[in-house]
């Protein structure tokens, strides 16, 4: 089900989930398509379009500002994922710099006038989702199943139910910590918007830039480091 929130008042200004396209039924379960879901396919073609762009025709030594601009991007998240995690943790570089770029523009969608899908707790959770399996992987992979299971009861036993909810409690900040901040901003917006009425020309503009541009980029960076930090720190001894 969409996340639906509504600030009822005198005004009557009403926030609600992103609306539902279409309903289908699948193998006896219905599954509802949302502007979220349409939105992130926009999203989708927007960065296969600039990637495109970015990478057409590359030479060996750069011959023009585009070429200079991928290579800073690359740069620019190589040393970000090395300086976060260790160069041991080089494979992540392209999830990363993936995951950067598509929450950041689907942040950024409020500017065409479209939702952003981040503010749909279920978009946020998906990629909450994402990093606390490649967490578990992560202390799968360095502890094997002893280190994992041996990781629960650490420093004494009686703090397994406490790593248990630890373990389920930093996906859950992930997921509410973007979609709060997004919702946030489209309801604050909204309340600026409302209460100036006539007025409202400068403070509402003033006010996008933040809310639509700064705290996208912000709120897209935010996420990407915890989920860096919370894979690297997920290491265990057998």
């Amino acid at each position: 089900m969409p996340t639906v929130l509504a600030l009822a008042s005198e005004s009557g200004i009403t926030v609600n989930g992103p609306l539902v396209v279409t309903s289908f039924n699948l193998f006896g379960i219905d599954f509802n398509l949302t502007e979220s879901v349409i939105v992130q396919w926009l999203v989708i073609l927007i960065l296969l379009i600039v990637v495109l762009i970015l990478t057409h025709n590359m030479k060996v030594v750069p011959e023009t500002k585009r070429q200079v601009a991928a290579e800073w991007i690359v740069e620019f998240f190589t040393s970000t994922v090395d300086g976060t995690m260790g160069a041991k943790y080089s494979k992540y570089r392209p999830y990363f710099m993936a995951l950067f770029c598509f929450i950041m523009i689907n942040n950024l969608m409020g500017l065409l006038g479209l939702r952003n899908p981040t503010a749909d707790v279920s978009v946020t959770g998906a990629f909450a989702i994402i990093t606390f399996c490649m967490v578990q992987y992560n202390k799968g992979k360095t502890g094997k199943f002893k280190g994992f299971m041996k990781s629960f009861v650490e420093p004494l036993p009686f703090m397994l139910p406490f790593n248990i909810i630890g373990e389920f409690a930093n996906p859950l900040a992930l997921t509410l910590r973007l979609f709060g901040n997004m919702v946030a901003g489209i309801v604050i917006g909204s309340l600026i918007y409302f209460a100036l009425g006539n007025f409202a020309i400068l403070i509402p503009a003033v006010a996008s830039l933040y809310f639509d541009i700064f705290s996208a980029v912000m709120q897209a960076y935010i996420f990407i480091m915890l989920s860096m930090s919370y894979i690297s720190s997920a290491e265990c001894g057998d």
